[in-house]
């Protein structure tokens, strides 16, 4: 079991400029969901906050405003994980929204397989930075332990793959059992996410020029290899054959969304930051 204390990362905050991070893509395949900052603009209907990309019929809506960041689907698709300051969730539809924690400081949440549990980030105290479990159906809450959100479940949900000390590892949930798998020159390994048939994992690491690249590799750490340059905040799509990311934007220095095959192949921009969703 490991030892020591690593400080939970707060959450990564938007440029200044528009940007269009955090997806998460449905477990049908159809939608992302999405935070689009709007950013100084003169258009009054272009709102900052929680958006839903609809891929079949190409149209998007407004879920909640606000800055609202790291959204999560709740596997069945029925309501959205967010982070608002504290952890809080939604229907799709816009309605019923339900607040999870009243901690304060609380980031990057993540379901469980089974949707009875989320993983969150806390920065604060020393009893109080760390990765945490919210447990749904008696509102309790228990302490995973030291590292950095994101933390992902394995589609089992037996495991969870988190960032401990810059570098990647997996556990099961009570963290007796602990595997690394990174063990690189990477300044830092970021955002880690489980595919949905549990053979992948993709994330961020930053190399030494302060950029993001988007990597894969198998559950078990091998097979590590580089998909795209310039890239951040990867979720998966439910075939485990494609990923959703953010990176700069094909014309502007903004922050857009884009996919990609899991073999770098057919990437493609998905969003436009610099125009209203809406429009």
């Amino acid at each position: 079991m490991l030892g020591g204390c690593d400080s939970v990362a707060p959450p990564d905050q938007p440029d200044v400029r528009r940007v269009d991070r955090f997806p998460a893509w449905s477990p049908n395949g159809d939608r992302i969901a999405y935070l689009h900052d709007a950013g100084p603009t003169e258009d009054s209907a272009d709102v900052t906050g929680l958006y839903i990309l609809d891929l079949d019929a190409d149209s998007t809506w407004l879920v909640t405003d606000g800055l609202v960041t790291s959204p999560d689907w709740r596997p069945d698709g029925e309501r959205i994980a967010f982070s608002a300051g504290d952890i809080f969730t939604i229907r799709p539809d816009e309605s019923d929204p339900q607040r999870v924690t009243e901690l304060g400081s609380s980031f990057r949440p993540h379901w469980s397989p089974d949707g009875k549990t989320v993983t969150f980030g806390r920065s604060g105290t020393t009893e109080e930075v760390g990765i945490w479990f919210a447990h749904l159906a008696d509102s309790t809450f228990t302490k995973f332990g030291f590292g950095a959100t994101p933390a992902d479940w394995s589609p089992s949900g037996d495991r969870i793959v988190y960032n401990f000390q810059n570098q990647l590892w997996t556990a099961d949930t009570s963290r007796i059992d602990t595997t690394q798998l990174t063990s690189n020159g990477f300044v830092n390994n970021r955002d880690p996410a489980w595919s949905p048939n549990g053979e992948w994992i993709t994330w961020s690491p930053i190399n030494d020029d302060g950029n993001y690249e988007l990597w894969i590799m198998r559950a078990d750490g091998t097979e590590q290899e580089k998909v795209v340059d310039r890239g951040r905040e990867p979720a998966w799509g439910p075939n485990s054959e494609r990923i959703v990311f953010s990176r700069p934007a094909s014309n502007s220095d903004y922050t857009a969304l884009w996919i990609v095959d899991r073999d770098g192949s057919n990437l493609r921009q998905i969003t436009t930051p610099s125009h209203n969703p809406l429009n």
